[in-house]
């Protein structure tokens, strides 16, 4: 159902209503989930500037049973993560991204990784678990970054191999190719950066320069996972702006794998501009 997200962690229910017609009808979804997702708690997180284009003002709060405690524990795979319900990115953490997370487990061994727009550090630990032999995770929310530290201890990860950069990644990106620094994988998983039509050039400038910076700063038989979650920016665009990205930077790239958002995220057939999120996995030269 377009425009509306149902989240479960642990637990804790959590619920957006993105358009006008889900909202019209969230009174009885709200009850439909009590009967069929038993929880603690329901909570929605409706508080996002989307609404605003439908005439909706954002809203949050508890909807039914506990509010949920300041961070909810929760599994996937054989990681761990502090999920922020109240605050966090969406509805507290990135679900859409579970299978292209476990990807990292085939290609992270003995590899140096950078994990560029880290949030709580999801790709960047899955990679650590797998065997990576260092990690270097950049982003720009302090918070993000502490709750990120948490999960390393939370995992007993090593420490000594694991490196936060709170930051701007187009800066730090810069600093390291002047640096000459270089990386085995790099992935690249930044916000939307187009929410309107207007907005697509910009957006495609965007992607275009954080992936050229990447491709500089790959090894020889180095991997890019890189991923647009812009609607409006579909597959076959997407592929040209990195395959431009990847000419400029004078680096000769293949594609391996074609990623998209989770199969718990499904495409309405009749709304193509539910596949957001498309990514694709490149080896180079």
């Amino acid at each position: 159902m377009p425009g509306l997200i149902v989240d479960k962690y642990n637990d804790y229910c959590v619920v957006q209503y993105l358009s006008a017609g889900s909202d019209y009808w969230k009174d009885t979804i709200n009850e439909l989930l009590v009967e069929l997702m038993p929880c603690q708690g329901l909570y929605e997180r409706s508080d996002v500037e989307v609404r605003q284009k439908e005439g909706l003002l954002p809203r949050a709060g508890l909807v039914y049973g506990q509010a949920p405690p300041a961070l909810v524990e929760i599994q996937e795979g054989n990681l761990r993560f502090y999920v922020d319900i109240l605050k966090g990115h969406k509805t507290g953490f990135y679900l859409d991204q579970r299978e292209n997370r476990a990807l990292i487990a085939q290609y992270a061994a003995n590899k140096t990784w950078l994990n560029c727009f880290a949030y709580t550090g999801g790709f960047g630990l899955a990679a650590l678990k797998a065997g990576a032999t260092e990690v270097t995770q950049i982003e720009s929310s302090q918070e993000a970054a502490n709750l990120m530290q948490q999960h390393v201890a939370l995992n007993e990860l090593p420490q000594n191999q694991h490196h936060i950069i709170v930051d701007d990644v187009f800066k730090v990106l810069r600093k390291f190719r002047a640096e000459g620094r270089t990386f085995d994988a790099i992935v690249l998983d930044p916000p939307k950066f187009a929410e309107a039509k207007h907005q697509l050039n910009g957006a495609c400038r965007g992607y275009k320069d954080i992936n050229l910076l990447a491709f500089q700063l790959l090894n020889p038989g180095g991997l890019l996972f890189t991923f647009s979650c812009s609607g409006l920016v579909s597959p076959d665009l997407f592929q040209k702006v990195v395959a431009d990205a990847a000419l400029d930077a004078r680096r000769e790239a293949s594609m391996i794998h074609r990623l998209y958002q989770g199969v718990d995220h499904p495409l309405a057939m009749p709304v193509p501009e539910g596949l957001y999120l498309k990514g694709f996995v490149c080896i180079v030269k």
